[in-house]
């Protein structure tokens, strides 16, 4: 190769760089070109010395670059060293791939973690508004109270009461469950049935009826006057399902049940359906002066409604709230909304989140700069080697 198809193939590899930084890079080749013809060598010879002008050109590019970031460390100009060193080699450029996704994963990272820090931070001033400001909440007031015997009042925001009667409500409701979960517990003030651990144990007492709907067929179970049992069934295998305890009670897995009525001499009554395929139950248990109590489960076994109505009196506990009626006045607690609680777990989970892309980000950064050193390093020597030559 000639001279000047070297210089001009050099020059144009070059184009990206600023034209005063190639001017120097053309002067400095020009003069040693010169040199080596001075010393009697044959110009071929000192072209080929010098290997190919477009990879030298990519060598000078990467060289020019990590210059640069020296001077200013930045992003940009790190990614346009990385980019520079990955046009050296095939090895280098399968590394920049994942690099290049990982730098994509992490900016997604940012942007989530901010949006999640940023959005919980309005929520949680948003719905907390009227705690700082003295304003009353966004919505419908968490305590409301009416009567029937005057004109309807307007609802008076009142923190204390509303939180008062929520932890009264929330009492009220662990205990419930924690009847629910009871390994031994009879159902008002029924001694014929009792539930011990996933079965329903019967110990039916003299004038109580028990009426079963299995999976198998219908069973149906008496205790007349004189302390006997009888049975009857609509298939032996509904019979079968039934299991005689060594204490002479009877028991069948809750599960193989899909309704139940029992009722003692006393007019006291227990019904239980199933009312999905996931297990879910409601329960009516009611007494002979007209009691009332109704209780939703759900699959797993906890309460999510119950209602108890005694006389004109009622109370009616859910996921709404809380509702107290004794037939003049009526109570409402409402229930706290889910908003505040995403919004209370968003900005943690933003925090935590811009931290660990933040660590990252330095990781990262320490790394990738020991890399590009070490490249420049390599690239530094191959060219003094073949200046050398």
């Amino acid at each position: 190769m000639k001279q000047d198809v070297f210089i001009e193939t050099l020059r144009r590899e070059l184009s990206s760089l600023p034209k005063q930084a190639v001017d120097e890079i053309i002067a400095d080749y020009h003069e040693y070109i010169g040199d080596g013809l001075a010393a009697g060598r044959r110009e071929e010879d000192v072209i080929a010395a010098l290997g190919d002008p477009v990879k030298l050109a990519r060598e000078l590019k990467a060289q020019a670059n990590y210059r640069q970031w020296q001077d200013r460390r930045s992003v940009g100009n790190l990614i346009r060293v990385i980019v520079s060193i990955s046009g050296l080699g095939l090895l280098n450029v399968l590394l920049l791939v994942p690099f290049m996704i990982y730098l994509m994963l992490l900016t997604i990272g940012y942007v989530v973690s901010s949006a999640l820090t940023i959005a919980g931070l309005v929520g949680v001033i948003a719905l907390s508004s009227h705690h700082f400001f003295g304003k009353t909440a966004r919505d419908a007031l968490p305590f409301s109270f009416s009567s029937s015997e005057s004109e309807k009042r307007p609802q008076v925001a009142a923190s204390g009461a509303s939180a008062s009667a929520a932890a009264g409500a929330s009492t009220a409701q662990a205990a419930n469950d924690d009847d629910d979960n009871d390994s031994d517990d009879a159902p008002g003030n029924l001694k014929d049935l009792k539930i011990v651990g996933n079965r329903f144990v019967f110990d039916l007492q003299e004038g109580s009826k028990l009426s079963l709907v299995t999976r198998s067929g219908a069973i149906e179970m008496s205790k007349n006057e004189d302390g006997k049992l009888k049975f009857e069934s609509t298939s032996e295998d509904a019979r079968h399902m039934l299991t005689k305890n060594s204490d002479g009670t009877w028991s069948i897995a809750r599960d193989d049940v899909v309704a139940l009525d029992l009722k003692d001499d006393d007019d006291n009554r227990v019904s239980v359906s199933r009312s999905g395929k996931d297990g879910s139950m409601v329960w009516d248990v009611s007494s002979d002066d007209g009691d009332n109590v109704k209780v939703e489960q759900d699959g797993n076994g906890h309460s999510k409604h119950m209602t108890v109505h005694s006389g004109t009196d009622s109370v009616d506990i859910g996921s709404s709230g809380v509702n107290i009626d004794d037939g003049r006045d009526v109570i409402h607690v409402k229930a706290s909304k889910s908003e505040y609680t995403y919004a209370v777990v968003m900005f943690p989970v933003g925090v935590i989140g811009l931290l660990l892309c933040i660590w990252l980000t330095r990781v990262t950064w320490r790394a990738v700069s020991r890399y590009v050193k070490r490249q420049f390093d390599v690239i530094s020597a191959s060219l003094d080697r073949g200046q050398t030559s």
